[in-house]
């Protein structure tokens, strides 16, 4: 059975002489960009136990650069002597998102819902913490010098975590009948939140939100952006969760009032339960886009990786490997993004019919 199965994609491709014509066509054309691809990233390149020097006589990738250059990448302006702070932070962010996606497919720790919610509040607040400083003993660092991955993972994985829980409540509110004010007022957010643009989002967040703050009030920039992606993107889970719980049968809601169960009871134990299941894919459709998108932060002026790769190769030194720099920042989004799309296509498969 297990040999059928992976076997299946392949009798696919050459089951007909058409769809065998264009396997074969995208066969030759991936060929070459693969031989491509490995003459510039094995073939010709410079390792980094070889001189920098000779970078400027070969074509291929210079891994002098990538070495001298990676933590900068990575971790931007952030003090050398604090860099573990950093490096805790990302890979405790990464070790919560792999877990939460393996338990979401049957695998990993068998956590409940609760202690899930649980760890990730602790994990956000950690990370904060150590990044920030002041506290335990810890040096403060300005929110200026968190720059590259734990930023990016921050905003990301924060928004997301965050947002989820206020998608539900809007879900809920604009599928209820019982108050039509509430529903209109969360359809009429979730309409302009889903027809503004994420830049607007942004610009708000980090030059009208600090204006509306009582006087003498300070908020980060960081702050500020992590609070524009959560009220953008809550509005894309809560549309999610309302299609799940449009799949469901009417009859889940009928036989939950003739219980005489409350409203808050029905939705928390009946409802969303089987709602959030079916619209799994969907929301891990929403959440890479969300993850991918929070790159755009950098024109705020927050430095995610994509602005440290630039500062790496803005060395006058190693200004002609731009390359190399962003090879590193779309190595990450490919094996980050591959991670999330695998969560995406397990959900998928075992999805409910609908």
């Amino acid at each position: 059975m297990w040999k059928s199965r992976r076997l299946a994609p392949l009798g696919q491709a050459f089951r007909t002489p058409l769809s065998a014509l264009l396997s074969l066509a995208t066969l030759a054309l991936c060929l070459p960009l693969l031989w491509v691809a490995l003459h510039w990233l094995v073939l010709s390149a410079v390792w980094p136990w070889q001189p920098a020097a000779l970078c400027q006589s070969q074509t291929g990738t210079c891994w002098p650069f990538v070495a001298e250059k990676l933590n900068l990448i990575l971790f931007g302006t952030y003090p050398r002597e604090e860099l573990w702070r950093p490096v805790v932070t990302s890979v405790l962010l990464c070790a919560m998102t792999v877990q939460t996606g393996l338990q979401m497919t049957g695998r990993g720790l068998p956590l409940r819902l609760g202690q899930t919610a649980l760890l990730w509040l602790l994990a956000l607040g950690l990370s904060f913490a150590l990044m920030a400083g002041g506290v335990l003993g810890l040096a403060p660092v300005d929110s200026i010098r968190w720059n590259g991955l734990p930023i990016l993972l921050l905003l990301s994985v924060g928004a997301i975590a965050l947002a989820f829980p206020a998608g539900i409540v809007l879900a809920l509110a604009r599928d209820q009948d019982r108050v039509p004010m509430l529903a209109r007022l969360a359809a009429g957010y979730i309409e302009i939140a889903r027809g503004v643009p994420m830049l607007t989002f942004l610009f708000v967040g980090i030059f009208v939100l600090p204006l509306m703050l009582p006087p003498d009030t300070r908020i980060s920039p960081v702050a500020a952006t992590l609070v524009a992606l959560i009220v953008f993107h809550a509005a894309y889970f809560a549309e999610d969760i309302r299609g799940g719980l449009h799949a469901l049968p009417a009859g889940q809601a009928e036989a939950a009032h003739a219980l005489g169960l409350p409203y808050a009871t029905t939705a928390g134990r009946v409802l969303l339960p089987q709602a959030i299941r079916r619209a799994l894919p969907s929301i891990v459709n929403s959440v890479i886009g969300a993850y991918k998108d929070t790159s755009l932060v950098v024109v705020v002026g927050i430095h995610d990786l994509t602005a440290t790769a630039r500062m790496a190769f803005s060395d006058p030194e190693w200004r002609s490997f731009a390359l190399e720099g962003y090879f590193v920042v779309g190595l990450w989004f490919f094996v980050t993004c591959a991670f999330l799309s695998m969560v995406g296509r397990q959900l998928h498969r075992h999805s409910p019919a609908r």
